[in-house]
């Protein structure tokens, strides 16, 4: 089908050149035996360097078409696209895609180029794959257009931009850089050229083989260079000159002085490589990282489920073929050399894939701490126990995503080339009670928050901070450095005002709501903002999986599904941005359904709502009193597993004792005292 499009496509392009790219495995074969002219162009985007224009005369082209294997190759190719031509028929096809993703209908930039688009096809080819046509009757930009087929698959959102910007030279400088339309190409030496009277790019970074690089010549941008990952192939190290190339890779020299091999290893894509699509699979088979003749592969048995890029790179569509398994033993022995195994393994781990190893070798340095020793603390039985395996995976995911993630890697490459960044966004926690006597312990849940810049905005709803409990409480917090604003709100205030009251106090960029009695762990703000960067949606929380049944003591386990889109979530664990909720109007002026109602405005609206893991949160029912009016017989009907008293996920971290009581007030863990109000 795609070949037959692009027959189509040849034949009805005029005079112009063709320009034909293809990106990831085995789809240079989709551009075989096709009615090409003398002056067309073939391409393979994942070969060609960047800062090495396609046609140097006539930058015009009667068609520009990229097939791409997956969503993620098509990603990467949109770094390199920044030098394809200008084209009047552009064609974008995707071989597979996996199942969670959305269509590639393309939405229009809005400045007006697109105004007068003539035509746009969208069909599927297959089972997976989708083919985009656009009809213009003049020339236009192809990396825009190929930019909105790409996020045509995830909404209309983009998510969080990776900073700083960048300038880029070499074969694999697109692995640094996945998705950026706005990077430069530029020659090996420099400069980076100007736009007007300012430079393109913040920070060059050169992506280079074994030779040095020439001189840099451009004073004001400084540059960062980086081996590819062919550089220290294992073929490489055991060649002629492999011993000098083995002294000077930073992946295998790690006791030189300020060297970081982390750094040197090219990012994890979060856009499409991510925990979206986990699965319950405790009963799985356990697949295995290993090498099969010259390519390293994940295998169950003697089938080959996915086939590792040389670069180590591992898709989305590669991680909806493992879903099905328990997890991934590592075999150290599998795959071309230090850089390549190390993204590939670090790719599984963001995806969530349960992953088991034995001792990691020193080359593989570049994991980074955090992952390396999480890599050696699971066995193969422990992924055989629901709540374990999933457990692992979040941890995993945590430290690979942290650690890997593209936004994580180019904050750390600014630091080292000196280059300011903006800071990370600020959480604002909005926390509306009626309970004097839970704000002491709702406070000493946020107090405890790790990985995020946190202000809370506590709204007292129908009493005075001046109350002995209330004071001791807001002062504890206020004496751990923290931000805090302390809001009194008439108790006649219907409570979806007061919650648009408490956002208009708040300074921050994220929007948190938070629930006076619920537990939650040290990681849960930065598992919602992680969530929010790489699903890209509107609105995160995550699922009501553990529940107190505070009545008859009793912890319920539900074990909904996660990282997923989904029209619901528990409401004292939405974060959203500030602008979504000025585009949905606010909370609506109700007493009850609040959470609900914003739920739906942003589904109406054409956002998207994802719900990632539901472990480090607990919701607490009580005998009565709580907006959401589904009775003890539902969560009792609805489990996977149950245990008698307080047994939170691991997760959670314990709970830590109520602020302003000086010390535990005596009671056990999970046995706080209240009645009434609202969460």
């Amino acid at each position: 089908m795609i070949t037959t499009v692009l027959r189509h496509a040849l034949r009805a392009r005029g005079k112009e050149p063709a320009v034909l790219c293809h990106t990831g495995a085995n789809t240079r074969a989709e551009l075989t035996g096709l009615p090409t002219a003398p002056g067309d162009l073939v391409l393979d985007l994942d070969a060609r360097p960047l800062g090495a224009p396609v046609l140097d005369d006539d930058p015009v082209a009667g068609l520009v078409a990229l097939v791409a294997a997956t969503t993620t190759d098509l990603h990467r190719a949109l770094t390199n696209a920044v030098h394809l031509p200008r084209a009047v028929h552009l064609v974008a096809a995707l071989v597979a895609t996996p199942g969670h993703q959305e269509p590639p209908v393309p939405v229009g930039p809005g400045l007006g180029q697109w105004r007068d688009l003539q035509e746009l096809r969208v069909r599927r080819v297959g089972s997976r794959g989708w083919v985009c046509e656009l009809f213009f009757p003049n020339a236009i930009e192809s990396a825009p257009v190929l930019d909105a087929v790409f996020h045509g698959t995830r909404g209309r959102r983009r998510g969080p931009a990776v900073a700083p910007s960048a300038a880029l030279n070499g074969v694999e400088a697109a692995l640094w850089r996945p998705g950026d339309t706005g990077a430069h190409g530029v020659s090996a030496e420099g400069p980076v050229p100007l736009r007007r009277v300012t430079p393109v790019g913040d920070l060059a970074l050169r992506a280079h083989g074994p030779d040095a690089p020439p001189d840099w010549t451009d004073a004001n941008v400084p540059v960062l260079d980086r081996a590819t990952t062919g550089t220290d192939s294992w073929e490489a190290l055991t060649g002629p000159h492999g011993h000098d190339r083995a002294g000077r890779s930073p992946l295998l020299v790690t006791d030189r002085p300020g060297a970081d091999p982390v750094h040197h290893v090219a990012p994890v894509d979060e856009t499409t490589v991510n925990p979206t699509g986990f699965t319950k699979a405790e009963k799985g088979p356990l697949g295995d990282l290993t090498l099969r003749g010259d390519s390293a592969v994940v295998a169950d048995g003697r089938k080959d489920l996915v086939t590792v890029a040389p670069d180590g790179t591992v898709t989305d569509v590669d991680l909806s073929r493992l879903r099905h398994l328990r997890g991934v033993r590592v075999d150290w022995s599998g795959h071309s050399g230090p850089h390549a195994a190390v993204r590939a393994v670090a790719s599984l781990a963001a995806g969530g894939v349960p992953l088991v190893s034995g001792p990691v070798p020193a080359w593989a340095a570049g994991l980074g701490a955090p992952l390396t020793a999480l890599l050696g603390s699971a066995a193969e039985a422990d992924l055989s126990d629901r709540l374990a395996r999933e457990e692992y995976s979040v941890r995993l995911r945590r430290a690979a995503l942290y650690t890997h993630g593209q936004r994580s890697r180019w904050r750390a490459l600014a630091a080292e080339a000196g280059v300011p960044v903006p800071p990370a966004p600020r959480v604002s926690v909005i926390l509306c009670t009626r309970r004097p006597d839970m704000v002491g312990f709702a406070l000493a849940q946020i107090a405890r928050q790790r990985g995020v810049d946190v202000e809370t905005v506590l709204t007292l709803h129908g009493f005075p901070a001046s109350l002995p409990r209330v004071r001791a409480a807001v002062d504890a917090y206020r004496a751990t450095g923290l931000p805090l604003v302390v809001h009194e709100a008439p108790a006649d205030r219907v409570f979806g005002a007061v919650l648009n009251d408490s956002v208009a106090l708040a300074s921050g960029d994220l929007l948190a709501k938070w629930d006076d009695d619920d537990w939650y762990g040290p990681e849960h703000l930065a598992d919602l903002v992680l969530a929010r960067t790489y699903s890209g949606a509107e609105l995160v929380g995550t699922g009501q999986d553990f529940v107190f049944l505070q009545e008859i003591d009793l912890m319920v386990w539900r074990s909904r599904e996660s990282e997923t889109a989904t029209r619901f979530i528990a409401g004292g664990t939405i974060l959203t941005d500030r602008v979504v909720l000025e585009e949905t109007g606010g909370f609506r002026p109700l007493p009850r359904a609040i959470d609900t109602q914003l739920l739906i405005a942003v589904t109406r609206g054409g956002g998207r709502v994802h719900r990632t893991h539901g472990l480090g949160y607990v919701l607490r029912r009580t005998g009565g009193g709580h907006t959401w009016s589904e009775d003890m017989a539902y969560f009792l009907h609805n489990y996977a597993r149950q245990w008698s008293g307080w047994r939170p996920s691991s997760l959670l971290e314990g709970e830590p004792a109520p602020l302003g009581s000086g010390a535990e007030d005596g009671r056990p863990v999970g046995t706080t005292q209240h009645t009434g109000g609202h969460p």
